[in-house]
């Protein structure tokens, strides 16, 4: 670890050069600058403490006991900090005959990973904002192909399940709304992604409406409706004291995957959204205001019958060409005639699930031409959901390759010596003592004056670092 003082001390020199270059280089050129002296000395860092954990390796008296060094490898791991390069020795297991290279195993690289852990998590988590293209630039400083970033979304699997928060709330309505979003497919077909979420109502925030307790959620593409709205019902009954409750409000634009709601959600009061009110009036009277404000006036009073005969009149009048398409029009609207009328139920509240799906969805999904695998839109269309819960997205716990998840087989003898709490420890002790060591041998730590950089490098010598 000689060379570790001499290593920062010019990438201190770097950074002041960087400060002091005045007007030459602008504030985000200054910047990137920074970051690439960080993340050289980040690597050169990592590249020498995992030398000295292989040497601890090497010469623990267990692993001496039990395995025999084979020959010392180089290996290549693109993180986020850039490309690292390091060498390990490879052993043999002397009763087993395992082979293992120890070092990959007490650090948890798996064997023929490319790219580490964090580089695939921040690859994912800015492919729910962005395309695959940009993420890919993002999640490190060499970047990674579009087509790895896609890889690694098709390899999530394990979505977190719908737990409810806290006890039963007691409410007298809950609002139920649903839409969906519809994107084109790389078959050449669509496919409907649904998005149905549930909240208290609406209340205002910074002049902003907001809605109150949302909970969004989404399904894969193959899933049966009366199975989705069992999983809403569900929740409902999870979260709110169902005794209580006056009514839970469906609002939606009556398809016939939201009409099955109706028979899963009690009490139930379905209701037709505005939008699709409005836009198929606007259609079937061709923008004439007397005529619109005539049949919102039959709605009020329930006069189906002098709608109906409304509906007629204009249909008789339109031209034998448009007739077609706004009988269509007249049949929806008429066939949803209870539906319009809750709106005025006591209770009822206004329908956002367009604007919603525009956010949470198409802003993603459909908003630019794109063709998606079935598997990758489930899985964003599942993580854009996650982030309109406020939930955090792990690559490690949606691909199931978190700390935590289940080994496949037995523990082998290389687990068993990495696990050992003497070596660990050692391991640990170890660490510390190369950063004291790297620290206190830098020129800043001797030269008699102490600055705040004397005083933060202290803090951090004798801090624990993080193992």
């Amino acid at each position: 670890m000689t060379m570790i003082p001499q290593d920062i001390s010019k990438y201190l020199s770097a950074m002041q050069d960087s400060f002091h270059s005045g007007p030459a280089l602008g504030f985000g050129e200054k910047l990137s600058q920074i970051r690439e002296y960080s993340d050289q000395l980040a690597l050169l860092l990592l590249r020498e403490w995992m030398k000295e954990t292989d040497k601890t390796l090497a010469q623990d008296p267990g692993r001496k006991e039990d395995w025999d060094i084979v020959r010392k490898d180089e290996r290549e791991l693109l993180t986020c900090f850039g490309l690292l390069r390091f060498e390990r020795y490879y052993y043999r297991n002397k009763k087993t005959g395992e082979y293992a290279y120890l070092l990959d195993r007490y650090l948890g690289i798996d064997p023929y990973q490319k790219v580490s852990g964090e580089v695939k998590q921040q690859a994912v988590e800015a492919a729910v904002q962005a395309s695959y293209s940009k993420s890919g630039k993002a999640a490190c400083p060499e970047g990674i192909s579009r087509m790895s970033v896609c890889n690694y979304v098709g390899e999530l699997k394990h979505f977190p399940q719908m737990m409810p928060e806290g006890e039963r709330r007691c409410v007298d309505y809950v609002y139920v709304e649903a839409d969906e979003d519809h994107v084109a497919l790389r078959s050449g077909r669509n496919a409907q992604v649904k998005l149905v979420y549930a909240h208290e109502g609406v209340r205002e925030k910074g002049g902003r409406q907001e809605l109150v307790n949302p909970r969004y959620m989404t399904w894969p593409l193959e899933k049966a409706s009366d199975d989705l709205w069992e999983e809403v019902s569900t929740h409902l009954e999870q979260t709110y004291d169902s005794a209580l409750l006056k009514g839970v409000f469906l609002s939606g634009d009556a398809a016939p995957w939201i009409r099955a709601g109706e028979e899963w959600l009690y009490p139930c009061i379905p209701i037709l959204d505005g939008f699709h009110v409005k836009k198929a009036l606007r259609q079937l009277f061709g923008g004439r205001d007397a005529l619109v404000s005539a049949f919102w006036r039959y709605v009020r009073e329930d006069k189906y019958q002098e709608a109906q005969a409304l509906c007629r009149r204009v249909l008789e009048e339109s031209p034998e060409s448009k007739r077609a398409g706004k009988a269509r029009l007249a049949n929806y609207l008429l066939g949803n005639w209870t539906r319009i009328r809750n709106r005025q139920a006591p209770g009822a509240q206004g329908c956002s699930a367009e604007g919603h799906v525009s956010h949470i969805l198409s802003e993603r999904l459909s908003s630019r031409p794109r063709g998606w695998s079935e598997k990758n839109l489930n899985n964003m269309a599942q993580m854009r959901v996650m982030l309109a819960n406020g939930q955090a997205i792990s690559y490690a716990q949606l691909a199931g390759k978190g700390r935590h998840a289940q080994k496949s087989g037995h523990e082998t003898a290389a687990d068993t010596l990495i696990q050992d709490k003497k070596l660990n420890a050692k391991l640990k002790r170890n660490a510390k003592n190369t950063l004291k060591e790297t620290m206190y041998n830098l020129p800043v730590m001797n030269c008699g004056t102490k600055s705040q950089l004397y005083q933060t490098l202290k803090e951090i010598s004798a801090g624990a670092l993080p193992c």
